[in-house]
């Protein structure tokens, strides 16, 4: 009997959301510990596969024009002045709703810029068309921004969180196409930015209490 109790309450819908967040959210920072484990300079399988890729979504000389301007309009959603231009303005102008918002975009925002910022100086990984190593290129800090909005935006407005990962997956193209970033780098972003996320998200009654 209390087997069968443990099986009903494993299978149960208010169980299994929170076993597949839990499941999608180490899986996420298993790649990441994958991604940081490769050396990303190296003449390996993953890095040909990430050139290959790269190679063949890349607009490279001569650009179509039209194409490479929206491209690069999409990819400043997901630079830090959009979203925190985004939750200044809900933080000062909006209701209590809206600044709770800003203020869980902000928490995403910081822990996944922290994230990332780490991780650049650990992997120290060249960008696509640069000779030298200026801005270390994994994970696109684009990426993890626009994933951790979207997961946030996402939780606080769910018939919205289909357009808006949409939108994010965008960010991440774009940053391929404009040769800035490898697939990889953009896939490990998406990664750290969800996680982010869904981390800030469980502890948004701490969060939120906290005066800033």
């Amino acid at each position: 009997m209390k087997c069968l109790q443990s099986l009903s309450r494993f299978v149960s819908p208010q169980f299994i959301p929170l076993r597949l967040k839990q499941t999608l959210l180490i899986c996420a920072l298993l790649f990441c510990c994958f991604a940081i484990g490769v050396d990303a300079n190296a003449e390996n399988i993953f890095a040909q596969w990430d050139q290959r890729l790269f190679d063949r979504f890349y607009d490279a000389p001569p650009r179509s024009e039209p194409m490479w301007t929206v491209m690069e309009g999409i990819s400043e959603f997901g630079h830090y002045r959009s979203i925190m231009g985004l939750s200044i303005l809900l933080m000062a102008y909006g209701d209590d709703d809206y600044q709770r918002t800003g203020r869980l975009l902000t928490s995403a925002y910081i822990s996944a810029g922290v994230m990332t910022y780490g991780l650049k100086r650990l992997t120290r990984r060249k960008r696509p068309l640069d000779e030298t190593l200026g801005n270390p290129s994994l994970p696109s800090g684009h990426a993890t921004i626009a994933f951790s909005a979207a997961t946030i935006l996402g939780y606080r407005y769910p018939k919205w969180r289909i357009p808006l990962y949409i939108g994010a997956g965008l960010v991440g193209f774009s940053r391929i196409y404009l040769g800035r970033h490898y697939t990889s780098d953009v896939l490990t972003g998406a990664a750290i930015g969800t996680a982010m996320g869904v981390l800030v998200w469980h502890n948004r009654v701490t969060l939120l209490q906290w005066e800033f």
